[in-house]
C-alpha cells in the first residue's frame, strides 16, 4: 500500500480524536500489530457513534475523500458501515459503527494503544485475543489465516481462558484448538 493511504488512515484516525469520537482499528492493521504484516487494500474502524457524529466526521473530511452516505449491514454482528474513499489512490477506509453484538462490546472495551509499524502508526486496537476471536468468527480464508499467524507469533502471551470462553459461545473453539496445536 502506499504511504499516502497510510498518510490518509491517519487522518481519518486524527479527526476522528479530535472530534472525541471512540474508536479502535480492527481488520487487517490490528493483525499486523501483532504478527507478520500482510497488504491490504482498506482499513477497517469501529466507531461508537451516531448519525449526527458521522455527518460531523464527513462535514470534515477534505476534497480527497468521498464519503458513501449510503449504509450496508455486516452480517454476523449487524453492524452499520460506511466506506470513506481517499480518491487518489482508491484506498477504502470502512468504518463499521459498534454493535450490540456481546462480543463487539467486549473486544471495544478492552482496546489498547499499540503501534502498528507496518503503516508506522500509533492507534487504538483490539488485544490480539479479540483480533483472534474476531477472525475465527468470519472463517473466510485470509481470516483463518491472520488468526493462525496471531497465534504463531503470541502463542505464549494470550489468554487461552479468554480465547475459549468466546469460541465456544461462536462454535469456533475446534478451530482455535487446531491452530494452536500447529504452533506448539
Amino acid at each position: 500500500m502506499e504511504n499516502s493511504s497510510f498518510a490518509a488512515l491517519a487522518e481519518v484516525l486524527r479527526l476522528l480524536t479530535r472530534l472525541e469520537i471512540p474508536h479502535m482499528v480492527v481488520g487487517s492493521f490490528s493483525c499486523n500489530a501483532y504478527a507478520m504484516p500482510r497488504s491490504t487494500k482498506d482499513a477497517d474502524i469501529v466507531v461508537d457513534f451516531g448519525t449526527e457524529d458521522f455527518n460531523r466526521v464527513t462535514d470534515e473530511l477534505g476534497p480527497d475523500f468521498y464519503v458513501d452516505r449510503q449504509m450496508s449491514f455486516e452480517t454476523i454482528t449487524n453492524s452499520v458501515r460506511n466506506v470513506i474513499t481517499y480518491r487518489p489512490t482508491k484506498f477504502d477506509i470502512e468504518l463499521f459503527r459498534l454493535s450490540d453484538d456481546p462480543h463487539h462490546q467486549a473486544r471495544f472495551s478492552r482496546r489498547r494503544t499499540e503501534s502498528i509499524p507496518s503503516a508506522d502508526l500509533v492507534a487504538d486496537i483490539p488485544t490480539a485475543e479479540d483480533v483472534i476471536i474476531q477472525k475465527l468468527r468470519w472463517q473466510r480464508e485470509k481470516d483463518v489465516s491472520d488468526a493462525r499467524n496471531v497465534i504463531h507469533a503470541q502463542l505464549d502471551n494470550l489468554d487461552w481462558d479468554y480465547l475459549h470462553r468466546w469460541t465456544d459461545q461462536h462454535g469456533t473453539t475446534e478451530l482455535l484448538e487446531q491452530l494452536r496445536s500447529e504452533a506448539i
